[in-house]
């Protein structure tokens, strides 16, 4: 059976071309990034290029997850392909936080015997850098802002272009004033910015991995809802008490934006399918401006007549 392209948000679609976007530019950074580093002897440099190769690999990932997301199968995806997305933000923290450490010590290492930084030569790549991360960056915040239950992915890779950015902007700022140190003749204060800068950088990449991994780990499993989330659902349903007589087991789960609740709810034997249609209708309709992202299905059981 064939499946189909389903009928996508317009945010989902800019997202989608974001992350592509994203994946081109990506490629041709990782190799200069690699290449600066390895000509300039540039810790700062040496973790730039281990944040573009993680990036390079989440983008390429993301790209292939969100394919899928947009692509929606009753029969191979019934509750959507959510989990995808949370799979990649957790992705994206678990490789942040080996490059994290070794950055870390590797400065750790260059701040006791530091080496000859070539310092001009490496603010040609990281000025690149820093304009493509903005670029994107903005691109990203204006979809953030629009969209009310904004995607896992959207969420990392817009704090990971913020990351990029403001590493891009205080390399430029350090690599200059440690130019001026040096040509005044202080290159033991000088060469030691560097590892000082990829130092800061490491310890913000193991908190960012660390974030990411804490919090999507948790949605990678099918826990239920919030209690805060619970408590919603059960005071709409309590408020239309009057049109059912029974209510049963709550069932709550979340897939990346999307968050699926079922609940049991008992009628007579006079209350028709339509009826129950209806019910579940303004329900949803009412969860919905307090929970975005929710699909919500009456499970009905009706009781035999007297």
């Amino acid at each position: 059976m064939r499946s189909h392209v389903a009928a996508v948000d317009a945010e989902t679609i800019t997202l989608y071309k974001l992350l592509k976007w994203g994946l081109a530019v990506e490629v041709p950074i990782v190799i200069m990034m690699v290449t600066s580093a390895v000509v300039t002897g540039s810790a700062a440099l040496v973790a730039m290029a281990a944040q573009s190769g993680v990036a390079l690999v989440i983008n390429g990932f993301a790209v292939y997850a969100m394919s899928q997301v947009m692509r929606e199968n009753a029969y191979n995806f019934p509750y959507g392909a959510g989990k995808l997305e949370n799979f990649s933000a957790f992705l994206c923290g678990v490789l942040y936080v080996p490059s994290g450490l070794y950055v870390l010590f590797d400065s750790i290492e260059r701040l006791i015997h530091a080496p000859e930084v070539g310092y001009l030569l490496g603010l040609i790549p990281v000025s690149i850098t820093f304009l493509s991360g903005a670029v994107l960056f903005v691109f990203a915040s204006r979809l953030r802002h629009r969209t009310n239950n904004p995607s896992p992915l959207l969420i990392s890779y817009r704090a990971d272009y913020l990351i990029g950015m403001l590493t891009d902007g205080g390399i430029i700022i350090a690599f200059a004033l440690a130019t001026v140190l040096v040509d005044l003749g202080e290159p033991a204060i000088g060469d030691r910015i560097d590892p000082a800068v990829a130092l800061v950088i490491a310890l913000y990449m193991l908190w960012i991995g660390v974030s990411l991994v804490r919090h999507n780990f948790r949605a990678l499993m099918d826990l239920p809802l919030s209690e805060e989330e619970q408590l919603t659902i059960t005071r709409v349903i309590g408020h239309h008490y009057a049109d059912y007589d029974l209510v049963g087991t709550l069932y709550t789960r979340s897939s990346g934006t999307r968050r699926f609740v079922e609940v049991e709810l008992g009628f007579d034997g006079e209350k028709s399918v339509e009826h129950v249609h209806v019910l579940s209708r303004h329900m949803e309709k009412a969860l919905a401006e307090e929970l975005p992202g929710l699909h919500f299905r009456i499970v009905p059981v009706w009781e035999p007549d007297e």
